[in-house]
C-alpha cells in the first residue's frame, strides 16, 4: 500500500503532505527512527500509518534487513502462534515440516503489529513475554530463539480506554507505547488532499497506460470538502475509479463513484445547476485534443474555424443549465465570424466534438426536438 507516500526512489519512500501537524509527524519520525525504541502509531482507518512504521523503518539502521507487517485482526486465535512464532513438524494436524514464523522472519529488522487493540487478552499475555524476555519459542518446539527486531505498533482504538475497561493489558501498552505518534485524519488536514489528489492521478494513470492532464476545478472543489470516513485510503480508491472509467484527459465529477457523488451535500451534488463552474469550464475546453487528416493529434482549438475558445466558452456560460438547440448555437457562430463558410456543418462539427468530451450532454431526440446542455460544470445555488 502506498496511500499518502509517493513511490520508493532509491529505497526510501518520499511523504506527500503539506499540513503542519503532518510535518510535526514526520519530525518525530525523524527522531525516533535511528533508535530502537518502540513506537506506538494512533490514527483512524485508513490514514497510512503502516506507511509512517515503514518510513521509520526505511530512516533506521535496520533498513537493509526485513519490515515484516502482522495485522491482529488477520489470524484466528489457534493460528496466531503458528503464524507469529513458528512451529516444529508434527506440532499439530497439518504440521508437515518446520516453519519459522514473522518475529524469526524479521530477524535483525522491524515488525510492525497492525491493530494490536484487536489482539485477544490471551495472545497478549503471550506477547508481552515475548517483548520482556526477547526470547519465544516455535510452537511444538523446545529451542529458544532470540528476538531481535524492532518493534513498531498501529491501532485505530483507544488504548487509554481500553486499558481502563479492561480489554487491553496494561502492561504491554506501557511496553509497546514508549513514543507516540498520532497521525490526523485527512478532513483535519485538508491542505494534504490537492497533492495526494495529483499523486494519485499520476500513479494510476501510469499503471492504466492513461493520459490525464489532471482534473477539473469543480470535481477537486468537491473533493476538497467531503469528509472521507475511509481517509486517505478511500481518497485514493476514488482516483483511482476515476482514472480508469474517465473517458477525458481531464477527470471530472461524471468520473466520481457514483455512491460519493449521490452522498455529496445537496449543495455540492452535480444534478443541483444554477450558475457556471467558468474557470473548469475553459479548462475543459482547452484540453480537448482531436485527430488531423494526417492522424496526428492536437489541441482542437488551434483547429478552430472562424471561432475563438474563448467566444465558445462565452456562449457556453451564458446558457448555464439552459438546453439549446443547434439552430441557436449556429446563429452563435454567425455573429462570431462575416465568413460564408457552412455555420451549420462547423456547428454539427463543435457539438459533437463537445459531446464526445463530455463538455455537453444530449436529449437523445432528433430533429427539431435535439437539444444539448452542459454536462457537470454547473453549481448549485
Amino acid at each position: 500500500m502506498t496511500t499518502g507516500i509517493r513511490e520508493k526512489q532509491n529505497g526510501n519512500y518520499t511523504p506527500v503532505f503539506k499540513n503542519e501537524s503532518m510535518e510535526h509527524v514526520f519530525e518525530t519520525v525523524e527522531k525516533v527512527a535511528p533508535t530502537d525504541a518502540p513506537v506506538v502509531i494512533f490514527g483512524e482507518s485508513g490514514v497510512g500509518k503502516e506507511l509512517v512504521a515503514w518510513a521509520i523503518h526505511r530512516r533506521s539502521q535496520r533498513k537493509d534487513r526485513p519490515f515484516v507487517a502482522i495485522n491482529g485482526s488477520a489470524f484466528a486465535e489457534n493460528l496466531a502462534e503458528s503464524e507469529l512464532f513458528g512451529h516444529e513438524k508434527g506440532a499439530f494436524t497439518g504440521a508437515m515440516k518446520d516453519k519459522k514464523g514473522r518475529f524469526e522472519l524479521a530477524d535483525g529488522g522491524t515488525i510492525f503489529l497492525d491493530e494490536i487493540g484487536e489482539l485477544s487478552q490471551s495472545f497478549q499475555v503471550k506477547l508481552l513475554r515475548v517483548l520482556q524476555e526477547r526470547e519465544f519459542e516455535r510452537v511444538g518446539g523446545t529451542k529458544t530463539i532470540k528476538l531481535n527486531a524492532r518493534i513498531l505498533a498501529a491501532t485505530n482504538k483507544d488504548l487509554d480506554a481500553g486499558v481502563k475497561d479492561g480489554w487491553f493489558r496494561e502492561d504491554l501498552y506501557f511496553r509497546l507505547n514508549v513514543v507516540a505518534i498520532v497521525v490526523p485524519p485527512i478532513r483535519e488536514r485538508r491542505a494534504d488532499i490537492p497533492p495526494l489528489i495529483d499523486h494519485f492521478i499520476a500513479k494510476y494513470a501510469k499503471e492504466n497506460d492513461r493520459v490525464i492532464r489532471g482534473i477539473s476545478k469543480h470535481c477537486r472543489q468537491m473533493l476538497l470538502r467531503y469528509d472521507y470516513p475511509g481517509n486517505v485510503r478511500e481518497l485514493e480508491n476514488i482516483i483511482r475509479h476515476a482514472v480508469i472509467f474517465t473517458e477525458s484527459p481531464l477527470l471530472d465529477v461524471r468520473d466520481l463513484p457514483k455512491g460519493l457523488v449521490c452522498g455529496l451535500k445537496p449543495d455540492l451534488n452535480a444534478s443541483s445547476y444554477v450558475s457556471v463552474e467558468t474557470e473548469s469550464l475553459l479548462e475543459a475546453l482547452k484540453q480537448i485534443t482531436i485527430l488531423t487528416q494526417k492522424g496526428q493529434e492536437k489541441l482542437w482549438w488551434e483547429c478552430l474555424r472562424c471561432i475563438s475558445i474563448h467566444d465558445i466558452h462565452r456562449f457556453l456560460v451564458e446558457q448555464g443549465n439552459k438546453w439549446f438547440s443547434r439552430k441557436r448555437f449556429e446563429a452563435f457562430l454567425r455573429t462570431c465570424s462575416d465568413s460564408d463558410r457552412s455555420k451549420y456543418k462547423t456547428a454539427g462539427v463543435y457539438l459533437r466534438i463537445l459531446k464526445a468530451n463530455h463538455i455537453l450532454k444530449h436529449n437523445d431526440r432528433k430533429a427539431n426536438a435535439s437539444k444539448y446542455c452542459l454536462d457537470n460544470f454547473c453549481l448549485g445555488g
